[in-house]
């Protein structure tokens, strides 16, 4: 998922008891405060980020290991994709395609992956890119540092980057009647899994909520 500036709320702006109104929020507007965890040593701490027209900037600082991320020197510790095509030089057949995905790249970074030819069964290396893995998993989209508000319930996996984003899920999920506002598939709210919108998991929804906020780190 790539960082966007969250528009600004439209609709309704009273809370009424028992409904919920999707104003269309993005999930980004939640991300200048994100509780983390240290890839490094494991203590959790803050990413700090700043929306400045047109990109975010963050930093990171663990107290354990003194580790210090900073997203003007472009770091990324998340997962990443190596990808990449070329001609067989072999029989010419076109294209020998190398996929592959990995932990990080902070200690693997490569140049290049073996990639075999459908038409001759040869193997030829394939010069690859990497791209960074944004795919819904509970990681920080600044840097890909692991979540430290992450719940596994028996019907899915709930995480949130900070209070208040565990707070408009306490909404959603106590909430028995859910409207929205004209809004198109882009909201947070739309973008949840489809369990925790079943009312048969409210309840379950709720109690992993109530856990998260007992966890947020200092």
């Amino acid at each position: 998922m790539a960082l966007r500036r969250p528009p600004g709320s439209q609709g309704r702006t009273q809370v009424v008891p028992g409904r919920h109104f999707d104003d269309g929020r993005h999930l980004a507007s939640y991300a200048d405060r994100i509780a983390v965890r240290c890839h490094r040593c494991g203590k959790e701490g803050w990413v700090l980020a700043q929306w400045q027209p047109y990109h975010w900037t963050a930093r990171f600082r663990c107290t354990g290991c003194s580790l210090s991320l900073d997203s003007a020197e472009g770091t990324w510790v998340g997962q990443v994709r190596y990808s990449g095509r070329r001609p067989c030089g072999y029989c010419g057949y076109q294209w020998v395609s190398v996929c592959e995905q990995r932990a990080s790249a902070a200690h693997d970074a490569l140049n290049s992956l073996p990639g075999t030819c459908r038409q001759c069964g040869r193997q030829c290396d394939v010069a690859v890119g990497m791209s960074r893995v944004r795919d819904g998993s509970p990681a920080d989209p600044h840097f890909g540092l692991p979540l430290h508000l992450v719940e596994s319930t028996r019907a899915g996996v709930v995480w949130a980057y900070n209070a208040a984003h565990v707070q408009a899920l306490q909404v959603f999920a106590v909430s028995k009647l859910r409207e929205r506002g004209g809004v198109h598939n882009a909201s947070m709210i739309s973008r949840l899994p489809t369990w925790m919108k079943l009312a048969r998991h409210r309840a379950l929804l709720e109690r992993a909520l109530e856990r998260l906020l007992q966890r947020l780190p200092e």
